[in-house]
């Protein structure tokens, strides 16, 4: 099937909703299996596929999560329509829906591989419910904590495009996310006595953020380009009424992780700096975290996708860092699989009203993606 066809079946399905998922994994398994893939579809309307080639070497994987954002108020053009207009195609997620109807258009004429299998992951959105809720997981690692993939190295279809270039990603960022609960002493204030009676909660979480505020910036270069990040107290609770001293008090942080730090470190970093608030009594609890991901240039995975790029579109893409998070880091700490992400999408157009990418990116993309699977004068990554 022609790719604009992939794509404008793949925009009609409303993935936000979990029907409309269930649809679009019908379809996915459809196209994949038209390409010689076997197929299983996990109750998360996880789409895996795999496919053995009769030579080549090592195992490949191609792995995308569809976005669950519904469309907001302000879209000028209908969000579940395909809409060509010159070289922009419009369409809701259509940067992560252009990456794969790519994917599966180039795959249904794949003759042979460089690579003795490859892999295909197409993972539904993250939704809140009784299945995600206990353990925070998205669906990806969800499927990759009951299945082991085959390969050890791949692509995630990630949009990368800058100034119309391709950039290629070798890494990501983590968070780290806490709660801080001061605790005080109920009091009314129509007590005679309330000053000494209670003790206000509140004002002890004012040293605690006051001392948060002075945890030093982080910050690292890569590529020529400088990266910054520091902790954000991003919400805050307490008191129960106006004429109550608060016995109380709970603020809700975030800390992103650049690729060059270590979680521990950050971690210890936050706990060292709750300990030098004086005579505040206090609780941390440590929610959730995410590992940042970085890997070498001259790793098999990237000197792979860089030299595609470079054999296709005659210029050597610029390296880059993802400071959100990706699958890429998910990859390979649940699966040690090293991922290079790279997608036809623009940043600043994803998930955005009149969302769109340029047909000359998608076409460039295509060629990309076959290089990436057939060409065997590069080097095969073991």
């Amino acid at each position: 099937m022609p790719c604009v066809d992939i794509l404008r079946k793949l925009i009609e399905f409303p993935v936000f909703e979990k029907e409309g998922m269930h649809k679009c994994a019908e379809f996915l398994s459809s196209e994949l299996g038209k390409a010689g893939f076997r197929i299983r579809v996990d109750s998360l309307d996880n789409v895996y596929g795999i496919k053995e080639f009769a030579s080549g070497n090592g195992a490949f994987l191609i792995e995308d999560d569809l976005s669950g954002e519904p469309p907001v108020s302000n879209w000028t053009k209908m969000p579940l329509q395909l809409c060509v207009e010159g070289d922009r195609l419009y369409g809701l997620n259509v940067s992560d829906k252009a990456a794969i109807a790519t994917v599966l258009h180039v795959l249904q004429g794949l003759q042979r591989c460089r690579f003795r299998s490859l892999e295909v992951i197409f993972s539904a959105p993250k939704r809140v419910d009784s299945i995600l809720k206990p353990a925070e997981r998205s669906p990806l690692e969800c499927f990759l904590a009951e299945n082991k993939l085959e390969a050890g190295l791949g692509i995630n279809l990630t949009g990368t495009v800058r100034d119309d270039r391709f950039t290629v990603a070798v890494g990501c960022g983590g968070w780290i996310r806490f709660t801080v609960t001061t605790i005080g002493k109920e009091a009314h204030t129509a007590e005679p006595s309330w000053r000494t009676l209670g003790h206000n909660a509140i004002y002890d979480m004012m040293k605690v953020i006051e001392a948060l505020r002075r945890m030093p910036q982080a910050w690292m270069e890569f590529n020529d380009t400088d990266f910054w990040t520091e902790l954000s107290v991003s919400m805050i609770q307490g008191g129960i009424a106006v004429n109550i001293v608060p016995g109380e008090c709970k603020i809700t942080c975030e800390r992103r992780i650049l690729p060059n730090e270590n979680l521990d470190d950050v971690k210890k970093e936050i706990e060292n700096t709750l300990r030098s608030v004086r005579d505040v009594e206090l609780k941390t609890t440590f929610s959730n975290s995410a590992r940042p991901y970085l890997i070498d240039r001259s790793s098999p995975a990237a000197t792979l996708i860089i030299g595609s790029v470079q054999h296709e579109l005659a210029y050597t893409p610029k390296v880059a860092i993802e400071v959100g998070r990706t699958d890429s880091a998910i990859l390979d700490q649940m699966s040690n699989v090293k991922t290079i992400t790279i997608g036809p999408g623009e940043f600043f157009h994803e998930n955005k009203p009149d969302e769109y990418v340029s047909a000359k990116r998608i076409d460039e993309f295509t060629s990309i993606i076959r290089h990436i699977l057939t060409e065997a004068h590069l080097e095969t990554p073991g």
